[in-house]
């Protein structure tokens, strides 16, 4: 987590970055079965995700600093108060009471309580007809 709490600090701007390398860090562990503690798994993760040599460098030290060990520490913190217990947790803040909701399976509730339509993962694709 501090791999990827680095990798959000260097890309402020840019969410997609912290998305590819967290699915790379994601396939290798439930897809692939390989050990993402080691900063071997953190280079090549990095690297397919499309980050050169040096970026992953420069996030491997980062995330080895005591501001970033400070900011993972205070986001872990953030969810505890929410009680939190597992992924994906999602809290969502509507007319300034924040709503909790755990599981890929709550996209519906979770639109409802915002007030927007739930169109599926994939609103664009056509749906089968038979």
């Amino acid at each position: 987590m501090r791999f990827v709490t680095a990798v959000a600090e260097k890309n402020k701007e840019e969410d997609v970055v912290v998305e590819r390398v967290s699915r790379e860090l994601w396939k290798r562990i439930w897809s692939t079965d390989q050990d993402i503690t080691k900063p071997a798994s953190f280079i090549e993760a990095g690297l397919k995700a499309g980050l050169s040599a040096n970026e992953v460098e420069e996030i491997l030290t980062l995330a080895k600093s005591q501001p970033i060990k400070d900011k993972l520490k205070s986001a872990t913190q953030e969810v505890l108060e929410y009680r939190c217990f597992g992924f994906p947790f999602i809290v969502c803040h509507v007319n300034g009471k924040a709503e909790v909701f755990f599981g890929s399976d709550r996209f519906e509730l979770m639109a409802h309580c915002i007030g927007e339509k739930w169109m599926g993962p994939q609103p664009l694709k056509p749906t089968a007809k038979m």
